[in-house]
């Protein structure tokens, strides 16, 4: 695996929301395309840049990545080698699967498999919304089938990923001075009691469980103050869609009872393909000729740019990714030969179709 390409991509702090260096990001993805005399697109959805390769009208297979990345330290933009590891923001979440996928992508286009889309957008750690969930309306209209190699660390197939759901709960009291709170009629105790009943529900503790946790809590202007308002963030991650109607009936009741009041932050978008689904098996085929071990299929906590195929196009998407660990922390890193096998498994796994 070359790793020059990761190296330059790792160096360029593509932070969501950073639309310069998002799109510096683009653009050396954009040189090694051109190099190969690949049809290439930059664009922008709300400030936003996005790349397209390949040829839109002809493509069914898409590759869908994205170069955006969390915070880090700045040593962190620095790429380290120890032996087969690759250390860095970002190489694992995603620029090492990303320029896996983009070196299986041009190695089909020159041997003549163009019926490939490549496509890379850079706000997927922010929600993905101007970026694969405008694309998957605006371009992806032909795609049947999908590569996405952000599932997790490991080589393995994610067949479920749970839905990101968050709520905002509010309520509101009566202000008194804090040394006489019988006076006053404290939101955020209040507040407090809604949101510890609400998670009280979940008793999810693996990636097989729908989970939820406060995740923001805000109240009061001043420390000798009773706080009349307070506002509360809860995150769930809904494993699936059946769930909904019950959970939201639930948030209602014990909101109504601590007389608070809550409200949708967005929407849970769903990601599941089933396990015999004729790709899904395909895949594993391959990749177990490939590595000589077998395919596991995971549920997995986080969510992908790959919910938004799913509810759009209701395509089946293959989610995986390759060996390594540490995204969105210090230590971030991925396997070399990993990554080589995930650009092998895509080549022979896109030619047996």
């Amino acid at each position: 695996m070359e790793t020059k390409l990761i190296k330059k991509l790792v160096e360029t702090k593509s932070l969501s929301g950073d639309k310069d260096n998002c799109l510096k990001a683009l653009k050396i993805i954009e040189t090694e395309i051109k190099r190969n005399n690949i049809p290439v697109i930059i664009k922008f959805n709300n400030s936003v840049p996005f790349l397209i390769a390949g040829e839109i009208d002809r493509a069914s297979i898409l590759f869908l990545s994205h170069t955006d990345v969390v915070p880090a330290r700045g040593e962190q933009f620095i790429l380290k080698r120890k032996g087969n590891k690759l250390f860095g923001r970002g190489v694992l979440d995603m620029k090492g699967p990303m320029v896996a996928c983009l070196n299986a992508f041009i190695k089909l286009w020159n041997l003549g498999k163009r019926d490939g889309l490549f496509a890379v957008t850079c706000d997927e750690e922010v929600g993905g919304f101007n970026g694969a969930n405008f694309l998957a309306k605006k371009f992806f209209g032909k795609i049947e089938m999908a590569i996405v190699a952000d599932g997790g660390s490991g080589e393995n197939l994610i067949i479920i990923q749970k839905a990101p759901f968050h709520i905002k709960l509010t309520a509101e009291g009566k202000s008194a001075h804090a040394s006489r709170p019988w006076e006053g009629k404290n939101a955020a105790e209040n507040l407090l009691k809604c949101s510890k009943e609400i998670i009280k529900e979940f008793e999810g503790k693996t990636n097989e469980s729908t989970t939820a946790v406060l995740t923001q809590f805000h109240s009061g202007e001043a420390t000798n103050v009773v706080p009349n308002k307070a506002e509360a963030i809860i995150d769930m991650r809904i494993k699936q869609e059946s769930e909904v109607a019950g959970l939201i009936k639930m948030v209602e009741t014990v909101t109504k009872k601590h007389g608070c009041e809550w409200e949708k932050i967005d929407e849970p978008l769903f990601f599941e393909v089933k396990k015999d689904n004729f790709f899904i098996e395909r895949w594993r085929k391959i990749a177990r000729e490939i590595s000589g071990k077998e395919v596991e299929l995971k549920i997995e906590c986080a969510a992908s740019d790959a919910r938004f195929l799913w509810q759009e196009l209701k395509i089946p998407v293959i989610v995986t990714s390759a060996i390594g660990g540490g995204a969105h922390g210090t230590t971030e890193w991925v396997d070399i030969n990993s990554l080589q096998r995930l650009s092998e498994t895509i080549v022979k796994f896109i030619n047996s179709l």
